[in-house]
């Protein structure tokens, strides 16, 4: 992988060269979850890190420049839209995620996958935004064989249950779910009220330690405010001795203005982790 290459390309493409786009549909829970995958230029010689990407909720803010820079840059990248979101079957529940993201990575490292993609198995990422970097640190904890972790702005439902945030989740289930497949908005929030200790990212801090870590933070953020949701996850990895890096770019929740800065340090941080 070379940091180098996220903003460059190569002048032509070449036939037998090209990158490849390639449709996928991984089972989780009985369900089909639909998503693609991305394979780099063949004359970047393999085999390549693996990044998963885990989308926020519902999933508005995408993150296809961020996946399109790390492909340049030498990566297999793989999006999965979860159980019940974007065309995916299934219903939409937050204690899915996690399984839906631990599918997909064991997936990814299962030998005959990794030999048809080139994937090396020994530098699989998970990257997450929002819902998704909650997501990304719970399902690292059932996966030890993943290199690193990457939570962008990362919700915690735990915390928001924790500082009396619950009026703005269930708005943000009612209004902005509303593509999603769900029976109610009712059993969304139901879901994550009946399940706050495991949703939340505190939860088991001493599994995702074992990892290598980093987490980025809006400073604008109000939907994932980082004093409540991602500083004091990073002070409980730094008691446990985890190798976490923290980094703060000034923007709001979805970095909107600040994408490229985002790329840049997500890649270069991809760059050193690698083995």
């Amino acid at each position: 992988m070379n940091s180098e290459n996220l903003f460059k390309e190569f002048e032509t493409d070449e036939a037998g060269s090209l990158p490849g786009v390639y449709e996928l549909n991984i089972v989780s829970g009985g369900c089909r979850m639909y998503g693609y995958l991305l394979l780099p230029d063949k004359r970047i010689p393999g085999p390549y890190p693996a990044v998963l990407m885990s989308h926020g909720f519902p999933g508005y803010t995408t993150n296809n420049d961020l996946e399109l820079a790390l492909m340049r840059a030498g990566c297999v990248v793989i999006h999965m839209n979860h159980r019940g979101a974007w065309g995916s079957e299934g219903s939409y529940l937050f204690t899915n995620l996690r399984d839906d993201l631990v599918a997909v990575a064991k997936w990814a490292a299962n030998p005959a996958i990794a030999g048809q993609y080139d994937i090396d198995t020994g530098n699989i990422f998970l990257v997450g935004h929002s819902m998704g970097g909650q997501t990304v640190l719970n399902a690292a904890k059932e996966l030890p064989f993943v290199r690193g972790i990457a939570a962008l702005a990362a919700y915690d439902t735990g915390a928001a249950f924790r500082y009396g945030m619950e009026k703005e989740l269930f708005l943000m289930i009612e209004t902005e779910g509303r593509c999603l497949k769900m029976k109610s908005a009712g059993e969304v929030f139901e879901n994550a009220l009946d399940n706050i200790l495991e949703l939340s990212i505190l939860n088991e801090c001493d599994l995702l330690a074992k990892h290598n870590i980093l987490l980025v933070e809006a400073s604008l953020d109000t939907v994932a405010p980082a004093d409540k949701m991602m500083k004091p996850l990073e002070r409980e990895l730094k008691k446990l001795g985890a190798n976490v890096q923290y980094e703060t770019i000034t923007s709001g929740h979805s970095f909107s203005g600040q994408r490229m800065k985002l790329t840049q340090l997500l890649g270069k941080w991809i760059e050193k982790t690698v083995v």
